[in-house]
């Protein structure tokens, strides 16, 4: 009983391992910057309105994007000081998002590969197509973050975060995931040293 007990609270002690290492990972955002740029010189900030003259920005709903705008804002008052673009800011933060149609890399097995009929028996799915093969689509939201030095006026900083959207989540659940793409991409500004 003892050896049962001293395997399980080990066990335990590798799950509760796994699941807070998979709490710390970082998420996923790509940052570049310009290297010889003096960021701790930074104090005020203005968030620039995005224009929707583009097809992309076109099929986003402007209450999305007036989100964004607020969350950006909410975000970096935490730690510069927003003004109006008037009052001459030391960076001025511009954001895109991008909606494009991908591939699940997923569904090229079930396409080109081998899939199962049956009770273990492998066919070539190129010759037999089951029910679930076939080629899956989904949208992946891009949320580009810009900052640019507001006296050269020239970018200092880029973060972009890519997310998953179904087509059929509602604007609410789209707006979510926004907010915690910005929270993730501005959490990564300015760049560690």
């Amino acid at each position: 009983m003892g050896f049962v007990m001293k395997q399980l609270s080990k066990l335990l002690v590798v799950l509760s391992a796994l699941v807070f290492a998979g709490c710390t990972t970082r998420p996923s955002v790509e940052t570049d910057h310009q290297a010889d740029f003096d960021f701790s010189s930074l104090k005020t900030f203005a968030v620039a309105e995005t224009k929707q003259d583009s097809k992309e920005n076109i099929l986003i709903s402007p209450f999305t994007l007036s989100h964004i705008h607020s969350a950006l804002e909410t975000e970096l008052v935490k730690r510069y000081q927003g003004v109006s673009t008037a009052a001459n800011p030391d960076f001025i933060v511009s954001y895109h998002v991008v909606i494009e149609e991908k591939l699940d890399p997923r569904s090229y097995d079930d396409l080109y590969g081998f899939g199962y009929y049956g009770r273990g028996y492998r066919y070539p799915s190129l010759f037999f197509h089951g029910p679930g093969s076939g080629l899956r689509v989904y949208n992946q939201g891009s949320l580009i973050v810009d900052i640019v030095d507001a006296k050269t006026e020239k970018p200092i900083w880029r973060g972009v975060s890519e997310k998953r959207l179904s087509r059929s989540m509602a604007p609410q659940q789209q707006r979510e995931v926004l907010s915690r793409a910005v929270t993730e991409v501005i959490g990564q500004f300015p760049p560690v040293k």
